[in-house]
């Protein structure tokens, strides 16, 4: 790892919310490797939230080897711009089409970094990653939020266009406001680093967090039993956070989740008979 490349990404990503690591990981493997969960593993509806359109399948498991690689060699990029140690969210395979609006995808007082890779060249035109520098820092977001920013679909808003090409990693403060227009359907992969907890107060704070991220009445459209958050292949392995996630409860808020995706599909076959 080009330690030099990451202490200058660092310094970027605390100024302004986000860089990006040109070239990082060879992109073709990990794009058919979603194209095969995408095939096998959606089962139902497309998900939206407002006009944005998605589709995610999670991608952590042995039928997944690429996209667990990715994510045991960005450990230690999320730590170095973290300061300390990580734990990992959940890595996917996310099939994006239409515009996202303004938005930041934590307000959580816990630091995290999104870690995206696209699969397709996008600029300014067809989809790009759009940012507001610097907008992870409080005084510049609660201004936002004070002017309305936040859920506005308006491409006119300054912002600085991430440029990018498949192989290209895009590392995100997770407070940083972001939004994407004229997309045409796109592949990303995508996981989250979370700073690990040190004490009782960030111990409660990491919990909210990941119950944020798993709210028990979400139906996923995937199928849970193929592509578990957490299957043995996960829990079984030697990394470290496999026990922290456990002992923060993590598993049983991702079970509980796709306990209701599984009930979802029972339902919905009971009433095709």
């Amino acid at each position: 790892m080009n330690f030099n490349l990451i202490s200058h990404s660092e310094n970027h990503f605390r100024t302004f919310g986000f860089t990006v690591l040109h070239q990082f990981f060879e992109p073709s493997a990990l794009a058919a490797e979603i194209d095969q969960v995408m095939r096998d593993g959606l089962v139902r509806r497309v998900s939206s939230v407002g006009d944005t359109r998605f589709q995610y399948v999670p991608m952590m498991s042995g039928k997944t080897p690429e996209s667990l690689s990715l994510l045991d060699r960005l450990e230690a990029v999320a730590a170095a711009l973290l300061g300390g140690s990580v734990l990992p969210t959940r890595a996917k395979g996310v099939r994006f089409s239409g515009n996202t609006p303004w938005h930041s995808d934590s307000a959580s007082p816990v630091a995290s970094v999104g870690c995206l890779a696209y699969l397709e060249p996008l600029g300014a035109d067809n989809g790009a990653l759009r940012v507001l520098p610097g907008s992870h820092h409080l005084a510049y977001r609660d201004a936002l939020h004070a002017q309305g920013v936040d859920g506005t679909p308006d491409p006119d808003i300054p912002a600085h266009i991430v440029v990018s090409d498949p192989g290209d990693l895009i590392l995100l403060d997770e407070h940083l406001f972001h939004a994407s227009f004229w997309g045409a359907t796109r592949r990303q992969w995508r996981v989250d680093f979370v700073s690990a907890p040190m004490d009782v107060e960030a111990e409660a704070l990491t919990k909210s967090y990941f119950a944020g991220i798993y709210p028990p009445d979400w139906d996923g459209g995937y199928d849970v039993d193929r592509y578990p958050t957490y299957g043995p292949d996960w829990r079984d392995s030697d990394r470290p956070f496999v026990t922290q996630l456990e002992a923060l409860g993590v598993y049983e808020l991702a079970a509980t989740q796709e306990a209701f995706t599984r009930s979802q599909a029972v339902m919905l076959n009971q009433e095709l008979l």
